[in-house]
């Protein structure tokens, strides 16, 4: 998935019990993205106008766009209205760290902050924090035009106003708060919709990747995503307030597909341009510059290494997943803004109907200076890796 035009995508490619629920007969009453919505960008007194100068470069623009702000966003998803769910925890008794799933972006995290520092970039529907999948058979590959995708799809940001934050087309059923655990149900939007005339990445028209029926036709994928964020002390890690559990279980409806694959990525805000990976087994921390594929965790920070986010998943868990982190310049298809992220790439086979329809994917972030985060990952290995 690709960001065009006014939003991020990345190219590559909770915990709840089943539920009890079909798809059939589950598509919402009416669409969030038509006539009958009311919400405008700004129209909350607490939100900021518009900046004048619309140019990517200027630092007021680009945090007007990237940073997220639950006054400049929807609360609507299709028929249902919700408020955004945030969670915190404090550090060392006095950091208060904090994350915010947002209605607008179907309960993908906008929002990670320490003290008052943003991290997340979360300018439309294919940035932030948040899972996607891709799903193809043997002899292609895997295509923006089959896509699921947490946040929403490509259009939702089409004829907007910045921030980008108008409702998805992704179905949200459910987003609530419990303790310090933020918890998601969400039937994901088909990146490119079917209907969709623009081609996608590689050229690619979705209408020749997505039959002709529902729930495609609505712009949704045949796929529901149930998903936990853990702060302490709901994550079990006693000691690792900088911790933040991610949980994901993914159930398909899909017709059969050789292979499959789940991303998820965060997008960080344009200053953490320094990367590096930490080694568990030896502590050693190296830097590196450009992309790069790995299956050790990977880290990005602030040129100064006064914030960092590291991404962990056990790897015993997740058989050939692997990190990676991409860094792209500003241009054309990522609205001039730039992308700066770190995640995590699962890919699997045989998933869909006759095959495997559940899979369940864990991850772990952790936030503070270069120092705190290795120390911390490596903790974090000792305590959850098999």
């Amino acid at each position: 998935m690709f960001l065009r035009s006014a939003h991020r995508r990345v190219i590559v490619a909770v915990s709840l019990t089943a539920l009890t629920v079909t798809m059939a007969g589950l598509l919402p009453v009416a669409n969030a993205t038509d006539s009958a919505v009311t919400w405008v960008p700004g129209g909350s007194k607490t939100c900021p106008p518009v900046p004048a100068n619309q140019d990517p470069a200027d630092p007021v623009y680009y945090d007007f766009v990237s940073s997220y702000r639950s006054a400049c966003a929807s609360r609507e998803n299709w028929d249902r209205v919700f408020s955004d769910a945030t969670a915190s925890a404090t550090v060392d008794g006095r950091i208060r760290v904090s994350v915010t799933a947002s209605v607008a972006l179907a309960g993908a995290l906008a929002s990670l902050k320490v003290g008052d520092k943003e991290y997340i970039a979360s300018g439309g529907h294919g940035a932030s924090l948040q899972y996607a999948f891709h799903a193809w058979q043997a002899g292609e590959q895997a295509t923006e035009c089959y896509n699921p995708t947490q946040a929403g799809s490509r259009l939702d940001d089409m004829g907007f106003e910045p921030p980008f934050h108008g409702p998805s087309t992704s179905a949200l059923y459910r987003l609530a708060t419990t303790g310090t655990t933020i918890r998601t149900a969400v039937r994901p939007a088909m990146y490119m919709e079917r209907g969709d005339k623009t081609l996608g990445w590689n050229s690619c028209a979705a209408a020749d990747h997505q039959p002709n029926r529902q729930p495609y036709s609505a712009g949704l994928s045949p796929y529901w995503l149930s998903t936990e964020v853990r702060m302490a002390p709901d994550h079990g890690l006693a000691g690792l307030e900088n911790v933040i559990k991610l949980s994901a279980v993914l159930d398909s409806e899909d017709e059969y597909h050789e292979h499959f694959s789940a991303v998820l990525v965060a997008y960080l805000q344009r200053d953490f341009t320094a990367t590096y990976t930490y080694d568990p087994a030896t502590g050693a921390v190296n830097r590196f510059t450009g992309d790069l594929t790995t299956l050790l965790p990977s880290i990005r920070c602030t040129a100064d290494g006064a914030y960092c986010l590291g991404m962990y998943f056990p790897a015993a868990n997740h058989p050939g997943a692997y990190y990676y982190t991409m860094t792209r310049e500003p241009f054309a298809y990522n609205a001039f803004l730039g992308e700066h992220t770190v995640q995590m790439t699962a890919p699997t086979s045989r998933v869909g109907e006759g095959a495997k329809t559940r899979l369940r994917y864990d991850n772990y972030l952790v936030v503070g200076d270069l120092d705190r985060v290795t120390g911390t990952l490596g903790e974090v290995h000792r305590r959850v890796a098999p």
